[in-house]
């Protein structure tokens, strides 16, 4: 969607107004007050886009498989000219997420068993996470492989927080003080779920939803009163399961953060969160410049894919140490593929800074073309890039 250089022309608004003005003031002539002539107006319009919205929906659903056949076409475009910047390192980065999944299987193949016989919580919360982490980063692959990498970033921030709490589990749940952290962890869901029940009681009505059974109500209440009694008032919060672990009966992310020694990484998780967040600063990272054209972004785009498949690969990374050296039982094997990966990550991260490089580079060139030229390229772009222009 452009906003600025924008031709002024007559559109059917413009018109429709126009024939609601002079019906206005024949009424008013008429002899009816200007307040009631208006509303009698707005009442025909009203009744008029009633009447006529069936025809339109229809003529939208008519020409729909002709659209979206436009709309795939020039998506396929896009594609190529996002594959010839960042084809090789969106490559790397997929090979490098397939290899940690592997990595993750073995691991749990060889272990769970034992984990099992012995009711290894940490084991079993890790391992979640680990999973977790992994569909997270592929997920990531697919919105910056699509052009879409404030989409990325949002989940990035999903995989830093999972990388934080893997770190706290594991580091403090070797202790004797928080032995019981990994399990006071995974019992908290019933802690959220009674907090969404009552959510859901609350505006079940309003959705036309059956409210839930007394009796289910009060044994999700039970479950969590349960759990207070044994843990302390203090683990109903949010991260309740934490309480005491940074100094504080009621621990924040940033206290997390603060104790896997990652707390540098706070820019970061503030920028994502604008992406997440309808703020105004996300409003204004959604804007853009091109040439001496002025976008709101509403499609895909070919720039700014360095900096989220870096974090999500430096996370994933995390989560994958934290696993692999939360036993004393790693492999060898583990251990020298958890390098190699190291490797490859550090080679994505510089192929991903190179791609975006050129990009830049490439636009700054097209910055430097006569007007007429420069223009013409920034109405392909806007096509390749809004696909519904």
């Amino acid at each position: 969607m452009r906003l600025a250089g924008r031709r002024t022309r007559q559109s059917f608004d413009d018109t429709a107004f126009a024939t609601m003005a002079e019906g206005v003031d024949k009424l008013v002539r008429a002899g009816l007050t200007a307040d009631d002539a208006s509303q009698a107006a707005v009442d025909a319009v009203m009744q008029a886009t009633d009447n006529q919205a069936p025809a339109v929906a229809a003529t939208l659903r008519r020409t729909t498989p002709r659209m979206l056949r436009q709309r795939r076409r020039r998506g396929k475009r896009f594609q190529r000219v996002l594959r010839v910047y960042w084809g090789r390192p969106f490559d790397l980065y997929l090979s490098i997420c397939v290899a940690a999944e592997e990595a993750g299987q073995r691991f749990d193949d060889r272990l769970a068993a034992n984990a099992e016989k012995r009711q290894d919580y940490q084991f079993e919360a890790l391992t979640g996470l680990y999973a977790r982490a992994c569909r997270t980063a592929m997920e990531i692959h697919h919105a910056l492989a699509g052009g879409f990498p404030m989409a990325a970033l949002a989940r990035c921030r999903t995989l830093h927080e999972i990388a934080v709490i893997m770190m706290v589990l594991s580091e403090l749940g070797e202790t004797e003080e928080y032995a019981d952290l990994a399990e006071r962890f995974l019992l908290h869901d019933a802690v959220q779920n009674w907090k969404d029940a009552k959510t859901y009681q609350k505006h079940c009505a309003d959705l036309d939803n059956e409210p839930l059974g007394l009796d289910e109500l009060s044994e999700l209440e039970e479950a969590q009163q349960a759990l207070l009694a044994r843990f302390g008032p203090e683990y109903r919060h949010d991260y309740g399961w934490a309480s005491g672990v940074a100094g504080s009966k009621q621990p924040t992310f940033v206290n997390l953060e603060e104790l896997a020694k990652v707390a540098h990484l706070r820019g970061h998780y503030s920028w994502a969160s604008h992406e997440i967040h309808a703020d105004s600063k996300g409003w204004r990272l959604n804007v853009f410049e091109q040439g001496d054209v002025l976008y709101k972004q509403t499609g895909p785009t070919h720039f700014g894919m360095a900096e989220p498949a870096s974090w999500a690969l430096m996370s994933l990374q995390q989560c994958m140490a934290t696993l692999l050296f939360s036993t004393d039982d790693i492999s060898p094997m583990e251990i020298l593929g958890f390098k190699a990966l190291q490797h490859l990550i550090d080679d994505a991260a510089e192929m991903f800074d190179r791609a975006e490089v050129r990009v830049e580079e490439s636009d700054e060139c097209v910055l430097k073309w006569p007007p007429w030229k420069r223009r013409l390229w920034v109405l392909w772009k806007s096509i390749l890039t809004n696909p519904n222009k």
